[in-house]
Parts: C-alpha cells; sequence; structure tokens
C-alpha cells in the first residue's frame, strides 16, 4: 500500500472513532486572545519598517530567523516557537520539517518526535491538509476547500507557495493559532517573527491527526487567509469563518452552550464557546441562503468589516434582505430549524441544531408587564401555555430598533410565524387566536436589531382574547364593511398607490385565526374597490352563521375589520 494510501486509511480510521475521542468541550483557537493581548492596532497595523531596501511584505535577507531557500524533508532550524500563558514570550527551539505536501510543510518540535508525532500521524495531516476530508468535500482538502471558499494565504514574506504547520507543545490549553507578526521581517517586527506563511498547532494535548485537530487546523488556516485579505476584519467575523472552515471539513465544532444561552450579542467576541457557536451558526446560515460559496468568498475579499461587509455581499448578489432581516430569519431559525416552513428560511440544510431553551416559560394569565434586556444583535425566547386566545404586548425602549415574532407550535398543525409589527416608541402588540384552538403553544422572540441604544423592554400577556392578527398598516390602506350584519357581508377597500403591483389579498377568517374564505388575490391596483362575501367557504359549503375577521394583506401591510353572518 503506498503512502497516501496509508495516511487516508489512518485518518478514516480515526473518523470511524471520533465519538470516543476525547474532544473539548470548549474552543481553543487562541489568535481572538493573542489579538487581544497585543492590541488590534499592533495586530491590524503591522510596521512598515524598511530593511536594506525591503519593507513589510518582503523578503527578509538580513536576520538569522526564516527558512532557508528551498528547505526539505529532514532540514531542522530553530523557531520561535509562543509561551502563551501571560503576555507572550518567545523562546528559539529546534524544529524538522517533516512532511511535504504540494501546498505545505509540516515541521515538528524536535523534543515532540517520538513522543506526540510520528511519521503516520504526519502524513495523515499532509493528506487531510492536501487530499481528503470528511465531509460533504471528500475528495478535496483542506487547501482546496479553504482556498476556494476564503481566498488565497500570503506569499510575499518568504517567496514560498507552500505554508508551514509548526507542531510544538503549548504551555497553555489551547490547540492553535495564527500569528500576523510572521508577515514581517524579524528586526523591525514588533514582536518575534519567523518571517514565513505558517501557523501553529499544539502537539501534546490532542491526537495531532486527529478528526478534531484537523479541523482545528482548517480554522486556523482560514486566520492566515483572511489576515491576506482583510486584516482589520472584525474578530466575529473572522473566527465565523473559521468556525465554517471546519464545517467544510467536515468536522464543525458542537453546538452545546448558545442553545442555553442565545443573549450573546452576535456582533461581539469574547472568545467564550458560545461565542464561537453563534458564529459557526450565523456563518452556515448565511453560507446556506445567500449565495454559498461565491458569496462567501467575496465577504472575506470586501475592504468593509462586520456588518458593512455582509450589507455590501447581499447588495452585490442582489438580494433584497439586509442584514437586520437576515438576522431576524437566523434567530427564529436556531429556535425552530425547519426547513418545511415558507421557503425555508427557519431551518439549516447542514445542521440539525439541539433545543434552544426559552429563558422564561408562562402559564398563568394576566402576565407581566415583565421587565427584561436583550443584548444587540441578540435574541430572547419567551415560551407561552396554557392559555386560550392569547394577547402579547412588548414595549423596548425607544432609542433602538427591536424585531419581534410569534412561533405558534403545535404537535398536529403546521407551525406558523408571525410577525409583531412595533409602532412609535417600540410597542407593539398582537392577538393570537390560535393559541389554545389549533395550537397548543406560541413562543415570542424577542431580538434586538440595532448595534446601539438600549436593550431594556417590558413584555407580557392576557388570555380569552378573540381577535385577528395586528399590525400597521401602510398610509391609504383602508378596510370598511359596508354591511357587517348580513347573510352576504360586503366591503369597501382603497389600495394606495404604494401599494401597485404587491400581492393583495382579501379573506375570512374565524375567531381561531383560521382562513375561511379568499375573496380577492391578485395584484394590488390602486384605487377604490367593492366585494361581497356570499357566506360561503373556500369548498362552497355554507358557513356557520357567527362572527368572522375580514382581513385586507397588501404586502406585509393589512386592515381587519369584523362582521357577523347571519342566514
Amino acid at each position: 500500500m503506498n503512502a497516501r494510501l496509508v495516511a487516508l486509511a489512518f485518518l478514516l480510521t480515526a473518523s470511524s472513532a471520533f465519538a470516543a475521542e476525547d474532544r473539548p468541550p470548549h474552543a481553543r483557537c487562541a489568535t481572538w486572545s493573542l489579538r487581544e493581548t497585543v492590541g488590534q492596532d499592533a495586530w491590524t497595523s503591522p510596521s512598515e519598517s524598511v530593511l536594506d531596501g525591503a519593507v513589510r511584505g518582503g523578503p527578509c535577507g538580513a536576520t538569522p530567523v526564516g527558512p532557508p531557500a528551498n528547505p526539505q524533508i529532514g532540514d531542522s532550524w530553530n523557531w520561535y516557537c509562543w509561551k502563551l500563558a501571560g503576555f507572550p514570550v518567545a523562546e528559539l527551539k529546534s524544529c524538522t520539517v517533516r512532511g511535504m505536501g504540494d501546498h505545505c510543510y509540516i515541521v515538528v518540535e524536535d523534543a515532540q518526535w517520538g513522543v506526540t508525532m510520528d511519521q503516520t500521524k504526519v502524513d495523515a495531516i499532509v493528506d487531510a491538509f492536501e487530499n481528503a476530508s470528511l465531509g460533504s468535500f471528500p475528495t478535496q482538502g483542506i487547501w482546496d476547500l479553504n482556498t476556494s471558499h476564503f481566498g488565497q494565504p500570503p506569499d510575499a514574506i518568504d517567496l514560498d507557495p507552500r505554508v508551514y504547520v509548526l507542531y510544538y507543545d503549548f504551555d497553555v490549553s489551547s490547540d492553535g493559532f495564527f500569528w500576523a507578526f510572521d508577515q514581517e521581517c524579524d528586526d523591525v517586527a514588533q514582536f518575534n517573527s519567523n518571517e514565513c506563511d505558517v501557523v501553529y498547532m499544539n502537539s501534546s494535548d490532542f491526537d495531532p491527526a486527529g478528526p478534531y485537530l484537523l479541523a482545528v487546523l482548517a480554522h486556523e488556516f482560514q486566520h492566515l487567509i483572511h489576515y491576506n485579505a482583510d486584516a482589520n476584519e472584525e474578530a466575529w467575523v473572522d473566527e465565523g469563518m473559521g468556525e465554517l472552515a471546519m464545517w467544510l471539513f467536515g468536522n464543525p465544532d458542537n453546538v452545546v452552550s448558545f442553545n442555553n444561552n442565545a443573549d450573546r450579542a452576535l456582533t461581539a467576541f469574547s472568545g467564550n464557546f458560545d461565542d464561537y457557536v453563534k458564529t459557526y451558526l450565523w456563518s452556515l446560515y448565511f453560507y446556506e441562503r445567500y449565495g454559498g460559496q461565491p458569496a462567501v468568498f467575496s465577504l472575506v475579499s470586501k475592504s468593509q468589516n462586520g456588518i458593512a461587509g455582509f450589507e455590501a455581499t447581499l447588495d452585490e448578489f442582489l438580494y433584497t434582505a439586509n442584514f437586520v432581516d437576515v438576522f431576524a430569519d437566523w434567530v427564529v431559525a436556531n429556535y425552530l430549524d425547519d426547513g418545511t416552513i415558507g421557503d425555508g428560511r427557519f431551518g439549516y440544510v447542514s445542521e440539525t441544531l439541539p433545543a434552544f431553551n426559552p429563558f422564561v416559560t408562562i402559564s398563568a394569565y394576566p402576565a407581566g408587564p415583565n421587565s427584561a434586556a436583550v443584548l444587540h444583535f441578540a435574541a430572547d425566547y419567551a415560551r407561552y401555555i396554557n392559555g386560550s386566545g392569547v394577547h402579547a404586548t412588548f414595549d423596548g425602549v425607544d432609542n433602538t430598533l427591536f424585531r419581534v415574532r410569534a412561533l405558534l407550535l403545535d404537535d398536529a398543525n403546521p407551525t406558523q410565524v408571525v410577525d409583531m409589527a412595533l409602532g412609535a416608541g417600540q410597542v407593539g402588540g398582537l392577538s393570537l387566536p390560535q393559541v389554545g384552538t389549533t395550537h397548543d403553544e406560541v413562543v415570542m422572540v424577542y431580538a434586538g436589531a440595532a448595534a446601539s441604544g438600549g436593550t431594556a423592554y417590558t413584555y407580557g400577556a392576557t388570555s380569552g382574547i378573540v381577535g385577528a392578527p395586528e399590525t400597521v398598516a401602510a398610509a391609504g390602506l383602508s378596510l370598511e364593511a359596508r354591511s357587517s350584519v348580513s347573510a352576504s357581508p360586503s366591503f369597501a377597500f382603497s389600495i394606495p398607490e404604494e401599494a401597485r403591483g404587491r400581492d393583495l389579498r382579501l379573506e375570512i377568517v374565524d375567531v381561531a385565526g383560521r382562513r375561511v374564505r379568499t375573496l380577492v388575490d391578485e395584484s394590488g391596483v390602486p384605487g377604490l374597490h367593492e366585494a361581497t362575501w356570499d357566506g360561503r367557504d373556500d369548498a362552497g359549503a355554507l358557513a356557520a352563521p357567527a362572527a368572522y375577521y375580514v382581513r385586507l394583506v397588501a404586502g406585509q401591510a393589512q386592515q381587519v375589520t369584523r362582521v357577523t353572518l347571519r342566514r
């Protein structure tokens, strides 16, 4: 059996045994913490000092460190290996090239050879980097997956198309990192530099050739690529793309912690494991819903950072949704993970999420108003049960924006997602007669939808309310019952010019929220219109004498009035 087949067999054997591997309960990428420790300005704006006519981004010829020309397997030299317990300090250790591929060198600290690393493991790492992965792209290795999705790594510092992966014994509980200052010459860098394109991996805590650390290698390699494309990208985006690289390889981080603590600001990053999980889910959701590989590739290359980068990518690919729209759908998808609803926006294709836990469950009414707060670009989930005809209320602080939705859940009937329209002062109400009739419970999603302002809100609900869903109508949209108590009620409605061409629907709804009859379903034509209901349902059967609601919907706006059907 040739060396490649031996390495691939090793990788697949490790994959089959992965369930038993001692996987850490939290992410341990040190890139973010190093960036925070040395300071954002130092990390993202390295020195431009001149050395022998070469500036940052050029070969370094006057320093004793760095790789020799055309290194080969067996070549050894001293490397800066970073002590990470506290402020980073470099110490020189002898390390040797133990493996090579078309795009990589695998370098191992000499003291670890025969202890945590051997040739079989090195061959498996080379094969995973060059040829094979565990997920949806098994014939592509880390190099192909990362470069096709995120871009090319830098090459100006060492003029060598291969990247280095250095394995040494870390002095902290961390699995890998990228060090930005390796992109400078050692004697002008603000910190010591190995003067080459390199990522660092811990050889001592987990199997270096096991599926977990191979996925971490994909994560760290993404950091090297992202630095080349956009050195000052915000951490939550950079880490999210690193998490997506782990998914591309086929071994993403487990979705834990964040599902029990969803009130974590998407656009902030503090290194907790739920920060890694939230950025993973966001990146995967964006990848699946908004353009896949081309969109992610474009995002990484953009000079705009954070939210602005996502906005620019959405615009480039001609999506009408903005960042807030995508975020509002994402927090619902996290709770429901149900791709059968509507156009699929409330679910994932490539992940099966665990249950997300509400921060409160309410079963007695009236409830509230209760006080709470939700972070910017984060969500709270409140569960309401044991109600009948629930009317939910919300009042957020005035100097920010919220998005509020109701998720109507039932074992027998399809899930419904209903928006609560918020008026002036971030105040809204929503009548949900479905609760206690067609649906057992409702989960209210309270989402912070702005980057600044306050975070406080009050929420609550009453039970026993019969009504139709409440929304804010567009100016000029009106509905009036001409004969509200009749065997054939009639209506007049007006459509404003701004609603021209929108999907227009006039329908009869019973007090349980079920549609009985659709009277109009067409594109809106501005002007005054009339319609009459003959008292029959959509199947042609006579509807029971009772109170009904007439609902006029034009795009996102609607008007509701009440009629009584008599015989």
